[in-house]
């Protein structure tokens, strides 16, 4: 099925994330990723450089992340046997026995916000910088057994250009690191910059189009600051601070 956008991003409606797996279709329901579901991922995710002699190994862990967010937010799994129990939410721990695979594939999607593509939506301010996301949410329930995943792009963010001193303060958080062992078989883990950058999304924010919470768009920074994904937030500041564009000189054309 295609994928459809409603108008507005919904931030309170239950998430609803359909997978596909060996001729079958699965269900999942999710409650609302809350700020400290979102701490917890990002405290999660690990970026180290290992020194081993002269050799030297970096490594990146998203997938761990993805797999704890899955099951701190499952509320409820359609589509699934269950052997000994008459329902799944029966089992212990039942978050934790879903298939591994599906439970990345859930994380990753509910994590699935980005850059936005929508070029032609940009808009230069005068005294305000604009930041564009793109985003999966939740799959719509069409006809019989027909679904689509609503994708929305080109949702808003319209900050104040940062200060000096927010532009260090990111600098000096991103390029924060700590050394485990020593100079010739030492670890070196990258703690990242996501809650600074989250703090400053609160700091800049001015305002945001295509979301809502209930049905009713966020219209005062007070609002936006409250209501707003953390993990929005974080893409936003990041856009700003650290813009993942695909800039290019273009080429003159040959005669």
């Amino acid at each position: 099925m295609s994928e459809t956008q409603e108008v507005l991003l919904d931030l309170a409606k239950l998430r609803i994330i359909r997978l596909h797996d060996r001729n079958r279709s699965f269900t999942l329901f999710c409650r609302r990723i809350e700020r400290a579901d979102w701490l917890a991922y990002f405290a999660a995710i690990r970026i180290t450089s290992e020194q081993t002699g002269a050799k030297r190994a970096n490594t990146m862990d998203f997938e761990t992340p993805r797999v704890m967010l899955a099951e701190r937010v499952l509320l409820k799994a359609e589509g699934y046997k269950v052997a000994g129990f008459d329902k799944l939410e029966d089992v212990p721990n039942w978050q934790s026995r879903l298939p591994l695979s599906h439970r990345r594939q859930l994380g990753a999607t509910l994590a699935n916000v980005r850059s936005s593509e929508a070029s032609e939506d940009f808009v230069i301010h005068a005294e305000a910088e604009e930041v564009l996301l793109d985003a999966a949410w939740s799959a719509v329930h069409l006809i019989g057994d027909s679904w689509a995943m609503n994708e929305y792009q080109g949702l808003k963010h319209i900050l104040k250009t940062p200060t000096d001193a927010q532009y260090k303060r990111y600098n000096q958080e991103s390029s924060r690191s700590i050394v485990v062992g020593g100079s010739r078989s030492g670890k070196t883990i990258y703690t990242g910059a996501h809650a600074v950058l989250c703090d400053l999304y609160d700091e800049l924010i001015l305002s945001v189009e295509g979301y809502s919470v209930d049905g009713k768009p966020l219209t005062s920074v007070e609002q936006i600051r409250a209501e707003m994904d953390l993990h929005h937030k974080f893409s936003a500041a990041q856009e700003l601070f650290n813009p993942n564009g695909t800039v290019s000189t273009e080429a003159a054309e040959q005669e």
